[in-house]
């Protein structure tokens, strides 16, 4: 019974980590009660599709090496950018791309601290937001864990190419293009407006195309090292838009957004961003942002002069440098950076729903309580990880909760559900 109930939490601890990854969630606690904070590596295939630093890539084995908490997170970031560059924007603005993930737990084999098992991840709304067709992958995953059942170890292992064509055949692309990891990547043509700054304060402007001079209105050579992007900010720039795109800058992570800005004519355009953070000998040192779509707003106009706009990018280097930026984000005890003059945004917890059940580590809490009326669920946060039988489990309402690992279907192998094996375990 001990060695089952060790499976069951390890088995939970793994679906957990896939519903964060799904989720993108950024409460670093969380991640931190599953994955082991002083050894955490994942290893995967090199994907040219993805935003990744060149300092974890091992050419000789075609892998890559992902490193702690905040470098998973990161990878995390990258993997939801690279799905949404599926949503066509100018037909759904605002749409983001769903997903989940499968663990196939009926033939997984398992080993002292190590665990494989296969997996699938699958979009679930892709063609609601006008892309040709859902893309899904799988593959083979190995886990090993500690004595606390935090992941110490992860290797991920799946076909790159069949994902590759999977996303070429729903972009409805007749090419595929490499995504810009390195600075070097960056010199050559983009077929959308593109910039590229540096990746610290204050974010100086060092390279744009002929697109986004003919978007914005600037010419390189009036921006060129003489000012940042906040020369298209105005009025009616979301302040809270750029202090979520500043935090993810300040963490080097990929980051998609859409801002409202301004032309050098005071004209108002809605700009679909994607942000890559760009690496040169090992260190991530600049961004460069590719514009997925733009449009221009009607009788949206800045109150600022074509003169007042040079002016200020004669003086925009020198304030920048020499004033704190309304963006700068603090450093909070243990490391957990927060945004300066403001509380970290409290986000609700991801809970784990499999056969509608909470997953919560089995012979921890004795009894479940029932949900209520309003169809809130508990969730389950052990002290200091997720382990069997703590002393003073935490009990948290939430108001929804995501649906990130589908449950086992009967058509995966012969009829027999990830919850009906768990049980068959159990008795």
């Amino acid at each position: 019974n001990l060695l089952v109930e060790m499976h069951n939490t390890r088995t939970e601890v793994l679906m957990s980590f896939f519903a964060l990854r799904s989720t993108y969630e950024k409460q670093r606690e969380l991640w931190s009660s599953i994955l082991d904070e002083s050894c955490f590596a994942c290893v995967m295939p090199v994907t040219p599709y993805r935003s990744f630093p060149a300092s974890e890539v091992q050419v000789s084995k075609c892998q890559r090496t992902v490193l702690g908490i905040d470098g998973m997170m990161a990878d995390t970031a990258s993997l939801h950018l690279l799905l949404n560059t599926l949503v066509d924007r100018a037909r759904f603005p605002s749409a983001t791309i769903q997903f989940r993930y499968t663990l196939v737990t009926e033939d997984a084999v398992v080993a002292g601290n190590q665990m494989m098992a296969r997996w699938v991840m699958s979009t679930l709304n892709a063609t609601q937001c006008g892309a040709q067709m859902e893309v899904a992958k799988q593959g083979m995953l190995c886990c090993k864990f500690n004595s606390a059942h935090k992941i110490i170890g992860l290797e991920l292992m799946f076909d790159v190419m069949a994902f590759m064509l999977q996303l070429k055949q729903a972009a409805g692309s007749h090419e595929f293009t490499v995504v810009p990891n390195t600075v070097q990547t960056c010199q050559r043509p983009f077929k959308m407006p593109m910039v590229m700054t540096m990746a610290e304060p204050p974010y100086t402007i060092v390279q744009v195309n002929k697109l986004w001079e003919d978007m914005t209105g600037f010419k390189a050579e009036n921006v060129v090292g003489r000012a940042s992007c906040r020369i298209l900010q105005g009025q009616e720039t979301s302040r809270s838009s750029l202090e979520q795109l500043m935090s993810e800058v300040r963490f080097k992570r990929p980051a998609f957004t859409v801002l409202l800005n301004y032309t050098q004519e005071g004209k108002l355009f809605r700009n679909y961003l994607n942000l890559y953070p760009l690496s040169a000998d090992s260190k991530i040192t600049h961004y460069v942002a590719l514009t997925a779509h733009h449009k221009l707003l009607q009788g949206g106009t800045d109150s600022g002069t074509k003169s007042q706009k040079k002016s200020q990018i004669a003086a925009s280097t020198h304030s920048e440098a020499s004033q704190p930026s309304s963006n700068i984000v603090e450093t909070a005890p243990h490391g957990i950076p927060r945004q300066a003059g403001a509380q970290q945004a409290s986000k609700p917890p991801t809970q784990l729903i499999m056969q509608g059940t909470p997953v919560i580590p089995a012979g921890s809490v004795p009894t479940m309580p029932a949900a209520g009326a309003d169809g809130k669920l508990l969730y389950y946060l052990g002290q200091p990880g997720i382990l069997p039988k703590p002393a003073a489990p935490i009990l948290q309402p939430i108001a929804s909760v995501p649906t990130a690992i589908a449950p086992r279907t009967s058509s995966c192998n012969g009829g027999e559900t990830v919850a009906q094996s768990q049980l068959k375990n159990q008795n």
